[in-house]
Order: structure tokens, then C-alpha cells, then sequence
């Protein structure tokens, strides 16, 4: 039987191959909405849905609006390449450099910066003409599926994932269920220490990022919340990757003063609660796996797998780590009874 059996699942996961973003996005989610669902006790239908929709409603506008800002954006720098132009060379003379180095260096420089934006627009304005319509909107088609499908993932997770879990244990030895259920539970903790501390970092990060951004008066607030929200989900890539850049950008244009104000309102209201207060006490009271290992498995998953593999992989170490961990204690609880 275990022949039929690996091929059938084999062929299942041929066919769910394409919406594995969403499963996998489903399952984040519902480890993410499961503190909520447990406030409404028994009304686990009332509690899984409303926990998903606390969950997913602002990580959909703040990713959606985001990419509509971040494409708008995209197609005016393509499309105002004269006017971008002109905007550096009044910068470079703007800049205060000393006469002798600038009659010798500015035109070299000034032709350089030029040149290299100049290049760099055509290869986006070329990019851009010669995406595929067609394979582009079975893309939007294809994510919009995902999304989907994660969102139906992560309420029947809520709802009955203690009922799945159940069920698989039935196919365990009973002399391996001890183990079994020991290594679940350490597993389920990493997973929620990984999942909970990076979701709800970013999703105040970006949700915080977007009022003060348009407190600042900073163009596409949503497109950079969005940067935000991503680098938030993965420990040492923090928010300050997008508040660094945006108070450079405001020393140019309108001085230090401004600049530092922006960067100490940002860095107290977007990057202290999150990441100084929220992340590590949800990740030092639920996951016992080292943050170096975390951020290797979020980028390196992102890099091999996009979407999906951006939450595969490190729950994938998880499971590697907590089998470790296990082990270990098995190990040191034997070498305690010898003793």
C-alpha cells in the first residue's frame, strides 16, 4: 500500500503545485490569527473568521496599495526620463564643492551621474516594453489565486487545525507517540515564535510607517510602508533600511535639521515598539531558534522560491531545529538516568 499511497500523494502535489504560495501563505497566516481565535473560545467559526480578516485586511492593503504606488512610479520615471535629467544636473550644481575641484572634476562627474542614469532608465523603460501582457496577467491571475486560496487556508486552519492534527497521529506507532507529540509541540512553538514575532513586527511597523510618512508629507507613503512591512518580517533587515534613505533624502532637499527630526520621530514610533519591544518578547518566549538562522532561511527562501520559500525555508529549519533540540534533551535525559 505505501506505493499507491506515495504516488497518489506525489500526483496531489503535482496539482496543488501552483497555489503552493497560498498554502504555505494560509498556514503563516493561521499560526499569525490563532492568539485572536483563542480570545472567542468556543465560537471557533466566529473567532477563525474574524481572526482572519484582522490578519489579512491590512496585509493586503498595505502590499496592494503598495505595488499600485510603486508601478505608478515605475511608469513616470520611464516616461519623465528629460525631466529626471534635468533634476540632477541642477542638484551637481547645487552642491557645494570648492572652485579648484569643481572647474577640474564637475564636468567628469556631472557627465558620469548623467550618463549612468541615463542608462540605467533605458534598461527599465526597455524592461518595461518588453514585458509579455499575456504572461504578465496569468501572473496577477496566478497571485490573485494564491491570495485567495491562502485566505480560505487560514480560516479552515483556524477552525479545525487541531482536528488535522489529530488525524495524522493516528498513522504514529503508539511507542513514538510521546516523541511525536513532544516534537509537535516544540515545533509548533518555533513556528509561532518565526510567524507571530515577524508578522506582527512588520504589520505595526508598515501600519505606523504610513501615518507618519504622510505626517511628513513623503511622497507614496504606501509604496514605502510596503518596504516597510517587508524588511519588518525579517530580524536585522529592520525599518530603519527605508528611514535611513528617506532622511538622507530630506538633508538634500530641505536641510539637517529636518532630517534628524524626521529620523528621531520614524526611529521612536516605527522602529522602537516593534523591534525593541514586540519582537523579542514574542520571539524569546515562544521560539527557541537563533535569529542568524531565521534571517538566512527568509532571504535565502525568497531568493530560491519567492513568495512561498520566503516562509517555507525557515519553517523548514524549524523543523530541522526542533528535531535537534529533541534529540539533544533525549541524549542529555539518558546520560541523566545513567547518572
Amino acid at each position: 500500500m505505501i506505493v499507491p499511497i506515495a504516488l497518489v500523494l506525489l500526483l496531489v502535489f503535482y496539482f496543488l503545485f501552483p497555489l503552493l504560495d497560498g498554502i504555505v501563505l494560509g498556514v503563516v497566516f493561521a499560526y499569525v490569527g490563532r492568539p485572536i481565535q483563542k480570545l472567542f473560545g468556543d465560537r471557533r467559526r466566529l473567532g477563525s473568521l474574524v481572526a482572519t480578516i484582522i490578519i489579512i485586511l491590512p496585509v493586503a492593503l498595505i502590499v496592494t496599495l503598495g505595488t499600485v504606488e510603486i508601478v505608478s512610479q515605475l511608469n513616470w520615471v520611464v516616461t519623465h526620463q528629460s525631466l529626471i535629467l534635468n533634476k540632477v544636473s541642477v542638484f551637481i550644481r547645487d552642491v557645494e564643492i570648492p572652485s579648484a575641484i569643481y572647474d577640474e572634476l564637475a564636468g567628469t562627474i556631472y557627465d558620469d551621474l548623467t550618463g549612468s542614469l541615463k542608462t540605467v532608465i533605458e534598461v527599465l523603460a526597455g524592461i518595461v516594453a518588453n514585458v509579455p501582457v499575456f504572461g504578465y496577467g496569468m501572473s496577477i491571475v496566478l497571485m490573485s489565486l494564491n491570495f485567495v486560496a491562502s485566505i480560505f487556508v487560514c480560516y479552515f486552519l483556524l477552525l479545525d487545525g487541531g482536528r488535522l492534527v489529530r488525524g495524522c497521529s493516528f498513522v504514529i506507532p503508539p511507542e513514538m507517540m510521546g516523541i511525536f507529540t513532544r516534537y509537535c509541540e516544540r515545533v509548533d512553538n518555533i513556528f509561532s515564535g518565526i510567524f507571530i514575532g515577524s508578522i506582527y513586527t512588520a504589520l505595526l511597523s508598515g501600519i505606523i510607517s504610513v501615518v507618519v510618512f504622510y505626517a511628513f508629507g513623503i511622497p507614496k507613503p504606501f509604496a514605502l510602508a510596503s518596504f516597510v512591512f517587508i524588511a519588518g518580517m525579517v530580524p536585522v533587515l529592520t525599518a530603519w533600511l527605508v528611514i535611513v534613505p528617506i532622511a538622507l533624502y530630506r538633508y538634500f532637499t530641505m536641510g539637517l535639521f529636518d532630517a534628524l527630526f524626521f529620523f528621531s520621530v520614524a526611529s521612536v514610533l516605527i522602529y522602537l515598539p516593534s523591534e525593541l519591544i514586540i519582537r523579542p518578547y514574542l520571539v524569546s518566549t515562544r521560539s527557541t531558534m537563533h535569529p542568524l538562522l531565521v534571517m538566512l532561511s527568509f532571504v535565502g527562501g525568497a531568493l530560491v522560491a519567492g513568495i512561498g520559500g520566503f516562509f517555507l525555508a525557515p519553517a523548514l529549519m524549524g523543523m530541522v531545529v526542533g528535531a535537534y533540540q529533541i534529540r539533544k534533551e533525549n541524549l542529555e535525559h539518558g546520560e541523566d538516568d545513567e547518572g
